[in-house]
């Protein structure tokens, strides 16, 4: 029976026109030893047909058809029914360079590593895609894991470190994790365990991950209640940093939980109706770290007398920067 090297899970939601581009810049891999897990989420057009359609032409193809239950559950069923020793994912809207597995397995094997990850190339829907050519000349930065999870937080509005599909890991790495179902985050929720239980990381710079900017798509959506799930899995993230003593990537996680809370909780309040419940809620997380906070070295004095201020009274908070941004403006 044939040992099959990597397992390529995607999730399949109501997008049938752009999935035949993503499969077929699949099959199309330079790599051959490979199952494609279709997972198809209750999908009401005709998404799942095609699914079966590709089953039928290649027998590396698997479908999966579950009710409906989002992305994180895709992932998790995908997971589920993985026999490769590595896994990949791809999104159902983007596609790949038809190089990007060979690649980034042999550069995995090559170096030891537990993950591979590969630069992502943003393109705007209905953009063509030659996923013939790519930078032959690339180079590749070696990482263990402390060292990979603090690249990242030199950048974080940047999320090749945190996006799941532009990877390639070993399969061991997803012993006992799945990701969040119901937070549109879910790659959030994951991301630091898998560094932090990987001995080395490698990335890999050249754009070989095609990442469609689609309109319709979750995360560029009109701001809704469902993004709140990034500050609980930001608040996560911090406090599994404090319980595993990693000081610095604590202090890190912790300044990035709270500058990414309140430009949520304001954004949220100023736009949005009716969510008084759910900003109680997501106060609570902030109300725990308060104390963590105020440990903080890389905070001010102000910044710290503010986070006190909010924990005791949003209203109070807001009084208060109001009034300083008044009296700034009239020093000008």
């Amino acid at each position: 029976m044939r040992t099959i090297e990597i397992s390529i899970i995607v999730p399949v939601y109501n997008l049938e026109n752009l999935l035949p581009r993503c499969v077929e810049s699949i099959l199309a891999q330079t790599f051959k030893n490979f199952e494609l897990i279709l997972v198809n989420d209750g999908s009401t057009d005709q998404s799942g047909e095609l699914c079966e359609k590709y089953a039928e032409k290649d027998l590396r193809v698997k479908v999966i058809h579950k009710e409906n239950g989002g992305v994180a559950s895709s992932r998790n069923a995908g997971l589920a029914a993985a026999k490769g020793r590595y896994i990949g994912f791809v999104d159902n809207d983007d596609c790949i360079n038809k190089n990007m597995f060979e690649i980034l397995y042999k550069n995995l094997l090559k170096y030891d590593s537990d993950i591979a990850i590969c630069e992502v190339c943003k393109v705007n829907e209905g953009e063509l895609i030659d996923i013939e050519n790519f930078h032959t000349q690339y180079k590749v930065q070696q990482f263990n894991n402390i060292e990979a999870l603090n690249y990242y937080y030199l950048n974080t509005n940047d999320a090749t470190f945190i996006y799941p599909w532009n990877k390639l890991y070993k399969r061991d790495l997803f012993e006992n994790l799945q990701y969040e179902v119901g937070n549109i985050y879910d790659d959030e929720t994951v991301a630091h365990h898998l560094f932090y239980t990987s001995n080395k990381i490698i990335y890999v710079r050249s754009e070989l991950y095609y990442y469609v900017q689609r309109k319709g798509s979750q995360i560029n959506s009109p701001f809704s209640i469902k993004k709140f799930g990034r500050i609980y899995a930001l608040k996560n993230r911090e406090v599994f940093f404090r319980k595993k003593k990693e000081h610095e990537l604590h202090q890190k996680a912790l300044k990035h939980y709270m500058d990414t809370f309140f430009w949520y909780y304001y954004t949220a309040k100023s736009s949005l109706k009716g969510i008084d419940h759910e900003l109680k809620q997501l106060k609570r997380t902030f109300d725990k770290s308060c104390f963590h906070l105020l440990q903080h070295k890389e905070l001010s004095w102000k910044q710290k007398l503010m986070c006190v201020l909010f924990s005791i009274s949003p209203n109070l908070f807001e009084f208060v920067k109001e009034a300083g941004n008044k009296k700034t403006q009239s020093n000008m």
